[in-house]
C-alpha cells in the first residue's frame, strides 16, 4: 500500500510541473530585453537587457544536448549557457557561400543549426554552429517568406510561420519537410494577424510570437498543432516594436526525474 502511495504522490506531482518556458526577443530601438515567459502564467522575467545587437535577436534556437541558447542578429550569432541570467557570447558570422547572409529565423536539431532568409535565395538552411558555414538543404517558393523557424523536439519535426503564402495557400503555420521538398499547411494566424516571426514549437503546441510593441499586439498565441485550433494567448512584454522577433522553447530540467527519485528514496527509507 505504501508503495502504491508513493506511485500516486509521484504521478501527482510530477504531472503538476511546469514543463518548459517560452523564451522570447525582439530588435526593438533602444533597450531590448530577452525574456524568459510562462507560458500558463504569463509571467515574463528579463534574462538580459542592453541596447546593442546582443539583446536584439531575429531568431531563436536552443541546444538542449549542451543547454545552449543560441541567436542571432542579422548575420552575427551570439549563445550563451541557458539559465536564469544569459551571457552572450558573439560566435561570428554566418556565411553561405563567401558571403555573410542573414538569417530570420532559428531551429536546432542533430547538432545543427538551421535557418531561413526571406531575401536572395529564400532555403532552409543547415548551419555548423561551429564554423557559422551555411548550406542550402531546401529551397521553397519565396512566396512563402518564412519567418518563424522551430523544430517540435519531441517530434523533430521542423516548422515555419509564412506572412504570405502562394497563392491558394493562407497565412500560417506550415510543416516543412526539407528532406522531401515539401510544405504543409497546418494552422492559421489569428483574425487581424498579418506579420508573425517569432515561432517556438513543444510537444504539439505551436507559440507564435508578435514583434510588438505590447500597445498594439498585445498578446501572443497558442495553436494546437494536430487541429489547427487556437488555444489561447499569451500577454507580450515587449514594450518597443520590432521589425523582428524570435522564439524557441526550453523544456522544464529535469524536476519530474528527481521528484520520482525522491519519491523511490522515500520509500527505500520506510522499508
Amino acid at each position: 500500500m505504501f508503495r502504491s502511495s508513493v506511485s500516486v504522490l509521484a504521478v501527482l506531482l510530477i504531472s503538476n510541473l511546469a514543463y518548459g518556458q517560452l523564451i522570447v526577443g525582439n530588435d526593438q530601438s533602444g533597450t531590448a530585453t530577452i525574456w524568459n515567459v510562462d507560458p500558463t502564467t504569463g509571467a515574463a522575467t528579463a534574462l538580459y537587457s542592453a541596447t546593442t545587437t546582443d539583446a536584439k535577436p531575429w531568431g531563436m534556437a536552443y541546444d538542449r544536448t549542451t543547454n545552449t541558447l543560441y541567436w542571432n542578429n542579422g548575420s552575427t550569432l551570439f549563445s550563451s549557457p541557458f539559465g536564469t541570467t544569459l551571457t552572450p557570447t558573439n560566435l561570428g558570422s554566418m556565411t553561405f557561400g563567401t558571403a555573410n547572409v542573414n538569417f530570420v529565423g532559428l531551429g536546432f536539431a542533430n547538432g545543427k543549426l538551421y535557418g531561413t532568409r526571406n531575401i536572395a535565395t529564400e532555403a532552409v538552411y543547415e548551419i555548423d554552429p561551429v564554423t557559422r558555414v551555411a548550406t542550402q538543404v531546401y529551397v521553397y517558393p519565396s512566396t512563402f517568406d518564412f519567418g518563424g523557424l522551430d523544430f517540435d523536439m519531441t517530434t523533430g519535426i521542423l516548422y515555419g510561420l509564412s506572412d504570405t503564402a502562394p497563392t491558394g495557400s493562407v497565412r500560417g503555420l506550415y510543416e516543412i519537410d526539407y528532406v522531401g521538398a515539401t510544405t504543409t499547411f497546418k494552422a492559421p494566424y489569428p483574425a487581424g494577424e498579418t506579420d508573425i516571426d517569432g515561432l517556438a514549437v513543444f510537444n504539439g503546441i505551436a507559440y507564435y510570437v508578435t514583434d510588438g510593441p505590447n500597445t498594439t499586439q498585445a498578446n501572443f498565441y497558442m495553436f494546437d498543432v494536430a487541429t489547427g485550433a487556437q488555444l489561447g494567448t499569451i500577454p507580450s512584454p515587449f514594450t518597443g516594436s520590432g521589425t523582428f522577433s524570435a522564439a524557441t522553447w526550453v523544456p522544464e530540467p529535469a524536476s519530474a526525474f528527481l521528484l520520482a527519485m525522491a519519491a523511490m528514496g522515500l520509500h527505500r527509507r520506510r522499508r
